[in-house]
């Protein structure tokens, strides 16, 4: 197949996707938005779990769920947690080998409308009964990341992201933190430029010289918040590349798995986990 007839399918799957994207986001409930998700979402229980446990809302980079989120899904679980996976990809029909041209460049599925996924996540851990409603903590790499601090902000505004008719009473009700892996704060972001505080604490790590997802985006849109009262905590590592903790990432110049600074990363994420949960008792 020649390079027009490739740029050709492209653009066919981009406007067919984007129809099917804009048809499954007309507004609707909270309580709907979650039983579309659901199929979406997959668990990892902790062993011998005899109550209630708490639960970790997983959120993948543009390139949809891979082994980094089963990596850090073991180190959850190992915690006596509930690791949900949220597949944002599957949920809107968007095939893996289009993630990367379509996502990934922000042509489809933006972190503002992924918001509500975040919302409905967190619909379905508190609806679970094994699950502890006042327990929750999310996870967002990347684009996750972005999804999950545009959640936060529609949050904190009492807004509903697109998608959604109606944010709901309290749509972040028991998320006690939210921790963001090398997120992206770029363009075309919103929660980036609203002022409206987080009222869920946040710890960021960043990568220094990340030229997938600038810091310096991030570390600007911190201390703005940071200086308006919310509660956030930065970790910047040296040394490693965005994804540095993706051991399956396809090839890229710019992204080098690196194993030691992931077992790190694990390890950051385990205690801010443990503090969150712990101040939730």
């Amino acid at each position: 197949m020649g390079a027009e007839a490739i740029r050709r399918q492209v653009l066919a799957c981009a406007l067919a996707l984007g129809a099917l994207t804009a048809c499954a986001g007309q507004p609707r409930p909270l309580d709907e938005a979650a039983d579309a998700l659901a199929p979406h979402v997959s668990v990892t229980w902790p062993e011998e779990a005899d109550e209630p446990v708490p639960a970790v809302l997983m959120f993948s980079g543009c390139g949809g769920v891979r082994q980094v989120q089963d990596d850090y899904a073991q180190v959850i679980a190992e915690a006596g947690a509930a690791a949900m996976v949220v597949d944002s990809h599957a949920a809107r029909s968007i095939p893996s080998a289009l993630a990367r041209p379509l996502v990934c460049t922000a042509a489809l599925m933006r972190g503002q409308g992924r918001a509500a996924d975040v919302f409905a996540a967190a619909e379905l851990a508190r609806r679970d009964p094994r699950i502890d409603p006042e327990r929750i903590v999310l996870l967002g790499w990347s684009h996750g990341g972005w999804a999950v601090m545009e959640a936060l902000a529609f949050a904190a505004e009492g807004a509903p992201p697109p998608g959604l008719d109606a944010p709901g009473e309290d749509p972040l009700s028991g998320v006690r933190g939210a921790a963001l892996i090398y997120p992206y704060c770029g363009w075309p972001g919103r929660a980036r430029n609203r002022e409206e505080v987080w009222t869920v604490p946040v710890a960021a790590l960043l990568v220094e010289g990340d030229v997938v997802a600038a810091p310096g985006e991030c570390e600007t849109v911190f201390e703005r918040q940071a200086g308006a009262g919310a509660q956030i905590a930065v970790l910047t590592e040296t040394g490693l590349t965005h994804a540095f903790d993706a051991p399956d990432q396809p090839w890229d110049p710019r992204m080098e798995y690196d194993a030691d600074g992931a077992e790190r990363a694990h390890d950051w994420f385990a205690a801010r986990m443990a503090g969150w949960l712990e101040d939730a008792r």
